[in-house]
């Protein structure tokens, strides 16, 4: 079943708040290649004093009152500036009274990818922050799943 954002996310930030964390299926490749739409499953959870910081993942509502799954880029005064992983060049910005969650685990073939895992570390400090590389590292990235996808299917 499919539930429209604007429906959902209202849900999920009173369950936050009440203190539980929440599991949803994720979509759209903003992410990649760390979260991958339509496989994977994110757990958001409460914030922590220690969540507003540089290459943290979190659930926000931007200016223009999309929600978003985003890592923090940059943290300036009352400003905090997003960027999805798979976006070359795309940023949104955001107040901090617009945040709502921390991602804190992904949930991929039965197992969980934690949060403080080699796989999680490698994207928060080795993935490139130059548009023209991610740009290449995103290329390479989505030809080798291309391949690997026919390889399985044959």
């Amino acid at each position: 079943m499919i539930i429209p954002n604007d429906i959902l996310f209202p849900h999920i930030r009173e369950e936050i708040r009440a203190g539980h964390s929440v599991r949803i299926q994720t979509k759209g490749n903003s992410m990649l290649p760390l979260i991958r739409p339509g496989t994977d499953e994110i757990e958001l959870s409460p914030l922590d004093k220690r969540s507003l910081q540089k290459g943290n993942i979190v659930l926000a509502r931007s200016e223009d009152g999309r929600y978003l799954v985003h890592r923090i880029e940059k943290v300036k005064a009352e400003v905090v500036f997003l960027r999805g992983d798979g976006n070359a060049s795309a940023r949104e910005t955001c107040t901090v009274n617009n945040f709502f969650a921390q991602l804190t685990g992904i949930f991929r073939k039965g197992k969980k990818i934690e949060k403080n895992s080699f796989q999680w570390k490698f994207a928060q400090y080795g993935w490139p922050s130059s548009p023209l590389l991610r740009r290449i590292c995103l290329g390479v990235f989505r030809r080798l799943h291309c391949l690997h996808q026919r390889i399985k299917s044959n």
